[in-house]
């Protein structure tokens, strides 16, 4: 057999491919297996009759067929992919090399065509593109050899705030933080990932906004014939890691617990009880009907008698604002529901001043529920307490989600936002120069006399907040009432 007919039989007999020859305006002149398997014809069929048949309508109506021609004979081959039509009418993508033929002559003799079916490579292709780029917890993009990037999906949208026309083309160096970019960490990653396969992180990343989210970063080098860029996976892991803080804040919390419980068993017996014998004494001598008193004499033990019950009530506010660091676990809380407990606890105050109490709907709070009670029980109580006696008690509660890029104040917990809470009541008020004296052990601005109390009410709350990552302030003036100010990690 020679060797020409061993070329014709393997041709003839290449099922993967439709392989065939045009004369010089394109009319079939042979026709393999291949080309009967993917396109449906019979060699009868389809010999004599023009290419044109296998394209689209569309494409049939730009002359596309005879361009395809033109530019293989002038640049010596056609490659593209694209539509083509089956002897049914289906559609298949299809790559496409057309290649002129010559004779020895240097006469054009023709063309050679070779067609491949990609249709399921096709599908498997917008079947993974469609995946990716709805993926909406992960952040996957691809960037060119330098760091630019070429795709974007709907996760990186979410995550970082871009759109795709927005973000293709800029350098992946845009989401991260003036730090980083002063240490050359951008490239420093890339360089990493070429070198070790691999490079995969977590740290501070930069939003569209400019506000900041903590990342786990994967990038991964991507080779087709050398280099020809890397893949970058981001996922938003901010969360998690304010998660990991509370569960971390819980443990040295609760490592605490037995220690301060045993000082506030201690303290409750050994401060309280003398001061319990003192007023039960008192309480019998000033009942004593066969041995009364002078007058004189019963003024002063009622004034010890008295004296002891403030005492009692200053040792329980001093054991209980020593005993908030051991707080109970944090869990997801009604602040709602914290409000509407402390509104029946002080019913009967709020009735007999005649009290209102505004407020708009209140999230749920990463909280400690009682120490949230607490904090809500004295801010209202202080409210009812600094009162004008010519007007009726009036306090609104006001809340917003503040973003973390614009909160200035120090001492927060890091988040990506802030609940503020406001505290507005009409009451007496105060000169603003004591708003940071007010939270202080045992500052009054008041006699004792006048407003009962032992001073630490305030310094109670702001303990409180500070155990919740928050802060607090104070705003006033005399006769204006006072506002109360509070950002807390939502």
């Amino acid at each position: 057999m020679s060797m020409q007919e061993n070329y014709h039989l393997l041709v003839e007999s290449i099922q993967d491919y439709a392989i065939y020859m045009l004369d010089p305006l394109g009319h079939v002149l042979t026709w393999n297996v291949g080309a009967q398997r993917s396109k449906g014809y019979q060699e009868a069929e389809v010999i004599g009759t023009h290419f044109s048949r296998f394209f689209t309508e569309e494409d049939r109506a730009t002359g596309k067929p005879g361009a395809e021609l033109r530019a293989a004979l002038e640049q010596g081959r056609y490659e593209e992919e694209g539509w083509r039509t089956r002897k049914d009418g289906s559609r298949f993508w299809a790559n496409v090399i057309l290649t002129p033929l010559y004779s020895p002559a240097r006469e054009h003799i023709g063309y050679a065509k070779i067609t491949r079916d990609l249709t399921e490579k096709r599908r498997s292709e917008e079947l993974y593109q469609l995946l990716v780029s709805q993926v909406k917890e992960y952040a996957l993009f691809m960037l060119d050899e330098g760091g630019h990037i070429l795709t974007w999906n709907e996760g990186a949208g979410r995550i970082k705030g871009y759109t795709a026309p927005e973000i293709i083309g800029k350098h992946f160096s845009i989401f991260y933080t003036p730090e980083d970019l002063a240490a050359g960490k951008p490239a420093m990653e890339l360089d990493v990932a070429v070198k070790a396969g691999k490079y995969e992180e977590e740290g501070w990343r930069l939003r569209k906004d400019g506000s900041r989210f903590w990342a786990n970063v994967v990038i991964s080098p991507i080779y087709k014939d050398g280099h020809i860029g890397f893949a970058k996976v981001t996922r938003d892991l901010t969360k998690r890691r304010e998660l990991d803080r509370v569960t971390q804040a819980n443990r040295i919390l609760e490592a605490s617990n037995k220690e301060l419980e045993r000082f506030a068993a201690i303290a409750s017996h050994d401060l309280k009880e003398p001061l319990r014998k003192i007023r039960m004494n008192a309480e019998r001598v000033l009942g004593d009907v066969q041995h009364p008193l002078s007058e004189q004499q019963q003024v002063a033990l009622s004034k010890i008698y008295g004296a002891c019950g403030r005492m009692a009530t200053l040792i329980d506010d001093v054991l209980q604002f020593s005993t908030l660091s051991q707080a109970d676990h944090f869990e997801p809380y009604s602040l709602q529901g914290v409000l509407a407990d402390v509104e029946v606890l002080l019913e009967q105050t709020i009735s007999e001043k005649g009290a209102v109490i505004e407020c708009t709907g209140l999230p749920v709070l990463l909280m400690v529920p009682a120490q949230m009670r607490q904090l809500f029980q004295n801010l209202v109580s202080n409210a009812l307490k600094f009162s004008r006696k010519e007007e009726r008690p009036l306090l609104t509660i006001t809340q917003r989600i503040v973003k973390g890029a614009d909160v200035s104040e120090s001492g927060l917990w890091p988040a990506e936002e802030y609940l503020e809470l406001r505290f507005r009541d009409n009451g007496i008020g105060f000169p603003q120069e004591a708003a940071e004296k007010i939270f202080n052990l045992f500052d009054r601005l008041h006699n004792k006399d006048a407003y009962e109390g032992t001073g630490l009410g305030l310094a109670i709350c702001r303990k409180i907040v500070e155990n919740h990552g928050g802060v607090i302030s104070a705003r006033s003036a005399p006769g204006q009432g006072a506002e109360f100010r509070i950002l807390l990690p939502a």
